[in-house]
Parts: C-alpha cells; sequence; structure tokens
C-alpha cells in the first residue's frame, strides 16, 4: 500500500505511542501486582508466625484442643474476624487441623513438595478453591517443642491483588482511549504542517509547463530541510528558464536565417523546371530537389510556429475563408506523392476567425502525416463540412491505421511510434496542428481501423456575421 508522507507520518507517531502505552500497562501491571502480591506474602508469613505461636502453646498437635479453638476463632470463612484460613498437616501430608468449610484437600501437597516443606523450604502458590475465590498459599515448616511436627498452611484471598490490578487496568484503558484519539488528532495536524510545505513545491512542478518556466516556489522560514528543497528547485527552475531561453532564441533566429535561402533556392529549382529542355532524368533531379526543399521549407515554419507558441504569443483573430484554405493545401500537397490519389470530397463554405498561415500549417500538416503513410495506389480525401456552429475539416486515408497503444501519443512532439519511425520525419507535424487548433478554440479527433485507414477530423468554431465584420 503506497501511502503518502502525511499518513506515514501519522501512522508512525500513532504507531509510536500505541507501543510506549502497553509497555507502560504491562510494566505497571506487573509492577503493581507484584507489590501487592509482596505485601500479601508479608501478610501471610506473620498469620504463620501468629499460628506457630499458638501450637507452641498448646505443645503438640495431638494435644491440639486449644489450637482448634484457636483456628476456629480466627476463621474467616464461619466468622469472618480473620481474613485467612490454616491448614495444619502432619509430617506425612495428612491434614490434622484445618478451618471450617474448607476443603483441605485443594492444598493437598505432592511428595516432592511436602519433602521441599520438611527441608526448610517455603511455597508460595495461588490456588483456586470452591466459591470462585482464588487464595494466595503459603506452606512452611512446623515446629513445636523444638521437634518437626509436620506443615503449616496459611492461605488469604487475593482479592487485594486482584481488584486493585483490574481497576488500575481499566483506568488506564480508559485514559489510553483517550489519550490515543488525542495522539491521533495531535499526529495529523502534526504531520500536515510538516508536509504542507512540501505541497507548495508539487503545486508549483504541476503547474509549470514545458513553454513557461516563470513560476518559482519562493519559500521562506520554513524547516531547514524543506527551505533547501525550495531554494534548490528554484535554482533549478532559473537554469531551465534560461536554458529554454536561449534554445527558443536559437531556434528562431536558425529558421529565419535558413527561410530566406530556402526559399530563394526554391523558387531557382521552380524556374529551372520551366525550362523544356530538360532531358527527363535531370527533371527529375530537380523535381526531388523542389520536394525536399518544400519538406525543408516545412519544417522551418513548423519550428517558428513552436517558438512563437512557447513565447506565449496567440494567433491573430481575422477571418478565414476556410474552403479556399483547403483548396490551397490541397493544390500544394498534390506534388507530394505521385502514387497517392489525393482528392477533394464534400465542400462546405466556411468561414472561421484565426491566423490565416497558422490555419493553413495546420491543414497541410494534416494531409501531409496521411499522404507520408498511406500506401501506394492508397487514397487520401480532404473534405470540409459546416455542422451548426462548428467547421469540420476531415482527412482521411487508406494507410495501416493506428494501433490502439499508439493513438494516445500521436500529438506528442517527436513522437512517432516504434512501428511508423522507419518512414522518417521529426514528430512535430501533428503536435503543432493539434497546438494550433486548440489555440484557436478547436480540437482535432481521430478514428483509426488498424489495417482500414484513419480519419483525423479538425473542429473549428464558425465565426458569425457580427464577429467577421468586427474582426475585418
Amino acid at each position: 500500500m503506497n501511502l503518502s508522507i502525511r499518513w506515514r507520518l501519522a501512522a508512525g507517531i500513532i504507531l509510536a505511542f500505541v507501543i510506549t502505552l502497553v509497555v507502560i500497562f504491562v510494566t505497571v501491571q506487573f509492577a503493581l501486582q507484584r507489590i501487592l502480591t509482596n505485601d500479601l506474602d508479608d501478610g501471610l508469613q506473620q498469620d504463620g508466625s501468629t499460628v506457630l505461636a499458638q501450637a507452641s502453646v498448646a505443645g503438640t498437635l495431638q494435644n491440639g484442643a486449644r489450637l482448634q479453638a484457636y483456628i476456629q476463632q480466627n476463621a474467616s470463612i464461619t466468622e469472618g474476624k480473620t481474613p485467612f484460613i490454616t491448614v495444619l498437616r502432619d509430617r506425612n501430608g495428612a491434614a490434622v487441623f484445618w478451618t471450617q468449610g474448607v476443603q483441605e484437600q485443594n492444598l493437598a501437597l505432592s511428595q516432592d513438595q511436602l519433602s521441599d516443606i520438611l527441608s526448610g523450604d517455603v511455597l508460595r502458590e495461588t490456588v483456586d478453591l470452591p466459591g470462585d475465590k482464588e487464595y494466595r498459599v503459603r506452606s512452611q515448616r512446623l515446629v513445636v517443642g523444638g521437634q518437626q511436627a509436620g506443615v503449616l498452611q496459611v492461605a488469604r484471598v487475593t482479592e487485594g491483588v486482584v481488584d486493585p490490578v483490574n481497576t488500575l487496568l481499566i483506568i488506564l484503558a480508559a485514559e489510553g482511549v483517550v489519550a490515543a484519539l488525542l495522539t491521533v488528532l495531535v499526529a495529523i495536524w502534526l504531520s500536515r504542517g510538516a508536509v504542507k510545505p512540501l505541497q507548495r513545491v508539487i503545486d508549483v512542478a504541476a503547474e509549470i509547463q514545458a513553454s513557461d518556466f516563470r513560476r518559482r516556489i519562493g519559500a521562506s522560514r520554513q524547516p531547514q530541510e524543506v527551505q533547501k528543497l525550495a531554494d534548490t528547485f528554484d535554482a533549478m527552475l532559473e537554469r531551465l528558464e534560461t536554458a529554454f531561453r536561449e534554445q527558443r532564441n536559437f531556434v528562431t533566429d536558425v529558421s529565419h536565417e535558413l527561410r530566406t535561402p530556402l526559399t530563394v533556392l526554391k523558387g531557382n529549382i521552380d524556374v529551372m523546371l520551366m525550362e523544356e529542355s530538360l532531358d527527363g532524368e535531370t527533371r527529375s533531379h530537380f523535381e526531388r530537389m523542389s520536394a525536399e526543399v518544400s519538406r525543408l521549407i516545412r519544417l522551418t515554419s513548423n519550428l517558428l510556429y513552436l517558438a512563437a507558441a512557447d513565447a506565449g504569443r496567440q494567433p491573430e483573430r481575422r477571418p478565414v475563408e476556410l474552403d479556399v484554405v483547403c483548396l490551397e493545401v490541397l493544390r500544394q500537397s498534390r506534388d507530394l506523392r505521385r502514387d497517392v490519389t489525393l482528392s477533394l470530397g464534400h465542400e462546405d463554405q466556411v468561414q472561421v476567425l484565426g491566423d490565416r498561415d497558422q490555419v493553413k500549417q495546420m491543414v497541410l500538416n494534416l494531409l501531409e502525416n496521411a499522404l507520408k503513410y498511406t500506401p501506394a495506389k492508397g487514397k487520401v480525401t480532404l473534405s470540409l463540412y459546416r455542422n451548426g456552429k462548428d467547421a469540420q475539416v476531415k482527412i482521411s486515408d487508406t494507410g495501416p491505421g493506428i494501433p490502439p497503444d499508439v493513438l494516445p501519443h500521436i500529438f506528442q512532439r517527436f513522437y512517432r511510434g516504434n512501428n511508423r519511425s522507419m518512414l522518417g520525419g521529426t514528430g512535430l507535424g501533428l503536435a503543432i496542428a493539434e497546438r494550433i487548433a486548440r489555440s484557436h478554440g478547436g480540437a482535432i479527433e481521430v478514428e483509426s481501423k488498424v489495417g482500414q485507414g484513419s480519419t483525423f477530423t479538425v473542429r473549428l468554431p464558425v465565426a458569425n456575421e457580427h464577429e467577421a465584420e468586427s474582426d475585418a
């Protein structure tokens, strides 16, 4: 599960608090239970000493009428005067005297335990007696008149230990739940405050476009790590803006410098093609040279448009006869592919508002793309429709079609697809066409089936008479 830094930080704080709280609970419970149990054992030791004193007065276990009377007098079960019960056993472990109401067999000792006790050990254990009560039992050697007489067992109810511990646990659990809820709120608040400066870095990075590096984070008085990140990011944006500006200026200058000699070269080649005395092979060479120069001119036009668009230049808004533009592009593109049939389909008279050169460049790029990928003896059709408030330029081809995995990327700069790169090109034509359509308030749609061809549809808003007159 891929959690954000904010939630990871909050979860870490909460987890650390919960673990600390559990450790404290366990430690407090263990310490309190140990202290109360030791106090209970000390009380049992005093009770045992009192019983031993009475046993010494009685003399022996066989002369224990007085001892039995003492045990019965202090029987907690029958009269409730003292909190302890007593069992006296002989050296064989058999019970001789015990508090009435106590099932002495529940306190019976094994042979190993009996031997250890008679050897001088003291046995402390917790047992359950009938009545759903838990008792702490202390078993020790009984010496009467300087002789080993048997075993003395005294026991107290452990309610004095269990009840305080349970009460403390309930109190700690309630306070722990409240503290955990407060910790959750504080953790979320702290994590939000810690991540908020980073969110600004993310927002600025998301808003930066390839044509605009002027945005800056401008962080101040932030935590040291965040401030360093923001300053580093701003410095990187500064370098990118400088590099991009220099690149754009270079492209613009080179395109301008290339455009004039290419235009002159194109004109000279066309003049030479007008010479009727040229032989067939020479004319063919000149025609190929003319086509390549035309392609270079279109490439420089694309680069000039990209440089202007990246600089934020908006297209002019003037009336454009879209049907006339389509006819010009159709005539201009007939020489691009002699082996492909280029025809005009349906044509309506439509007027749009925009930059005429850019609109023409958009249609030319789409038509050139269709001709490039249409095989020999294929067909490319250019149509123009008026559909309500939209003008639709449709360019259909009988090419190989566009695979579904390539289709979402065809309008990205320099993208040509793996199976389309063999045909050459820069990967800028469709990207520029889509950008021009968008800058004119329109869009480009694509329908394609592999093996059946593709159809590119440009939708532009039609200019009404009032807009055309005012812009004119």
